[in-house]
């Protein structure tokens, strides 16, 4: 079954019959994509019924994504839940800017006996994704600082509570980094990263190697986007009924009754791309690397692209603008191009003229 399953499945058991556990932390994860802020609601705080009531009333956009009807199903199912029945939504922020490339979405989810921040991952949207990008030569990046700043906020604000913090793809890397930059890092009982993407070396110092021991990192056994960059433990390897980068999709990963479906290595293919992309990145200085995404997010934009497309539909995506993208390679400098060709050329060369 997947999470959503477990979701329906456990909602008639307590806490005290079972244990909170890591289906149940994925579930206060992806409750971070919920659109709080669709539901024109002025209170701080969404008690489980006024919620339930406001998302009863609560119309998506006839064109929302099949994922998003999902995350609106998980927070109503958290609310109906008897297993959640104290739950409490609380002090959700977003924040976007497209100076300085930010996406930044998070939630407070308050419980019996515990505090959960849970952190957004990447939405659609060309800014999040440059964002994502940036972590490739940025040693922090704007979101980081957000996550920081919102997590020491929260936790003066429940002085006596014990926290986990949570959050898939990049919301678990926000969250990691939050535990790192946290004022009362005790009082923090463990970090659920959901396949979120690694550091730099310089990331793993000494008060990394004090906190490490919270963290808990799981990844699908096709993973590619929670294997980029340097990872600092080896994290649990979660099964799905996906493939490759449709895994990074948490709602496709695997339960059996409490807990997840483990793998014991990574695919042959998660292995070879994941090679590829990171040899190539390794292999350029941070100011090549800037150039590149530049480069790449300045020809996005000047396509008047805001939202990508899932994973479903980059194919067709493609074709419906490969006439606009052709035209705009055209105008865009030799430089740039030659950029974008370069690392473009190193990660097709690696991955297919790879011995391994």
């Amino acid at each position: 079954m997947h999470v959503i399953d477990y979701l329906y499945q456990y909602q008639n058991v307590s806490f005290k019959d079972v244990p909170f556990n890591e289906c149940d932390a994925l579930l206060l994860a992806l409750a971070s994509y919920f659109p709080f802020d669709e539901l024109n609601y002025s209170q701080l705080v969404y008690r489980n019924k006024d919620l339930k009531n406001l998302i009863d009333r609560y119309k998506p956009a006839f064109d929302a994504s099949e994922r998003k009807l999902k995350y609106i199903e998980i927070v109503k199912g958290l609310c109906s839940s008897l297993r959640f029945k104290d739950i409490k939504f609380a002090f959700y922020i977003k924040r976007r800017d497209e100076m300085s490339a930010k996406q930044f979405q998070a939630i407070t989810i308050i419980l019996k006996g515990f505090v959960y921040i849970s952190f957004c991952g990447t939405d659609s949207t060309v800014l999040g994704w440059k964002e994502d990008f940036n972590m490739s030569y940025l040693d922090t990046i704007p979101s980081e600082i957000e996550a920081s700043n919102y997590t020491n906020h929260i936790m003066r604000k429940f002085p006596f509570s014990k926290f986990y913090l949570g959050g898939h793809s990049k919301g678990g890397r926000l969250a990691i980094t939050a535990l790192k930059n946290c004022h009362k890092e005790k009082r923090v009982l463990n970090v659920f990263n959901f396949d979120g993407p690694n550091y730099p070396q310089s990331f793993y110092d000494e008060k990394y190697q004090s906190i490490r021991d919270k963290i808990v990192s799981y990844t699908p056994n096709e993973s590619i986007i929670g294997r980029l960059m340097v990872p600092a433990q080896r994290p649990l390897i979660v099964a799905s009924s996906a493939r490759l980068l449709m895994q990074h999709d948490a709602l496709t990963w695997l339960i059996d009754d409490n807990h997840f479906v483990y793998e014991d290595i990574y695919s042959p293919g998660s292995e070879k791309i994941v090679k590829s992309i990171n040899n190539a990145f390794l292999n350029y200085d941070n100011e090549t690397k800037k150039e590149f995404v530049d480069s790449l997010f300045d020809l996005l934009n000047r396509l008047n692209i805001e939202q990508l497309p899932n994973e479903k539909n980059y194919l067709l995506f493609i074709k419906d603008h490969l006439f606009d993208i052709r035209n705009e390679w055209r105008n865009t400098n030799k430089e740039s191009r030659e950029t974008i060709k370069k690392i473009t050329f190193e990660i097709v060369k690696d991955y297919f003229f790879s011995n391994n």
